[in-house]
């Protein structure tokens, strides 16, 4: 620290050039480690999507997948779900409620199903305290919440110490 002018100090910061090489390499790793952290958060997210959907003939869970993240512009997105017709239909139809039969390939299976849902999904365990059924994408979100929060604690901290 020095005299600048009368009655004010100067003050000079030594190693600002390191510091701003950090801050350069630091930036350029940010797209790096959210691709990173977020295609893990992707994978449980398709987990417990999977665990989560209804379960007749396992044709929607099958088709349940999720995209390694990826930049969008400024952002990182993930995307995923099922390219199936009726996916969207399962996930949003009202339950149906009382108990119902299922007519199949000239079957009859009696009280199949139960306040809209069948026997292999009353059947699948639950999913971090979520039933199978309906919202299972929805409640697959819910569900990892505090994944999420660490996935973004994670990234932060492997950005902050980010060197090379």
């Amino acid at each position: 620290m020095s005299m600048a002018k009368k009655g004010a100090f100067n003050v000079e910061f030594n190693g600002v050039d390191k510091y701003i090489k950090d801050l350069k390499m630091m930036d350029s790793n940010v797209h790096k480690v959210l691709i990173d952290e977020y295609t893990k958060y992707g994978m449980l997210v398709e987990e417990g999507t999977k665990a989560l959907v209804h379960h007749d003939h396992g044709d929607l869970e099958d088709s349940i997948n999720f995209d390694k993240a990826k930049r969008a512009g400024p952002a990182v997105v993930v995307e995923g779900g099922s390219n199936l017709e009726y996916a969207l239909r399962r996930h949003e139809e009202p339950y149906r409620p009382g108990i119902r039969d299922k007519y199949e390939s000239g079957r009859h299976y009696p009280g199949y199903y139960v306040d809209g849902r069948g026997r292999g999904t009353r059947g699948k365990p639950t999913w971090r305290g979520y039933q199978p059924g309906r919202k299972y994408l929805e409640n697959a979100i819910k569900a990892t919440e505090p994944d999420y929060d660490k996935t973004n604690a994670k990234a932060i901290d492997r950005i902050l110490r980010s060197k090379s």
